[in-house]
């Protein structure tokens, strides 16, 4: 993945929304993506360095970590979309079998449940 600049982003280390349910005061985060195609096969959502700090951010705030992945279509109305839980996520590249166990409709709401985001 091609970056304008070579800078380290400070806000590049944890994800991109970190939420509060109120009724049970539970935290957890949710990194959002969007490709348009799968490259090789795999879904290419991260690079190593990045996977590694979404890992230690969710480790260090002992948090739940979603990655939410809208795939093909428009990043405003994708075709799919996946909510995968990080410790799910091991690898910057996912094989379907690994992804499309956690698709979900792209035109739903989404709900927090017993520790899981769907």
């Amino acid at each position: 993945m091609a970056r304008k600049h070579d800078r380290f982003v400070e806000s590049d280390a944890g994800p991109d929304i970190v939420m509060r349910y109120m009724p049970k005061n539970e935290v957890f985060c949710v990194e959002c993506k969007f490709r348009s195609d799968l490259y090789e096969g795999k879904l290419q959502w991260s690079n190593p360095q990045q996977l590694r700090r979404y890992q230690d951010f969710a480790a260090e705030n002992r948090l739940p970590f979603f990655v939410v992945v809208g795939l093909g279509g428009d990043p405003d109305s994708p075709e799919r979309m996946f909510c995968i839980p990080l410790e799910e996520a091991r690898y910057p590249g996912l094989y379907p079998s690994v992804f499309e166990r956690f698709e979900r409709n792209p035109e739903k709401n989404f709900f927090w449940k017993n520790g899981v985001l769907s």
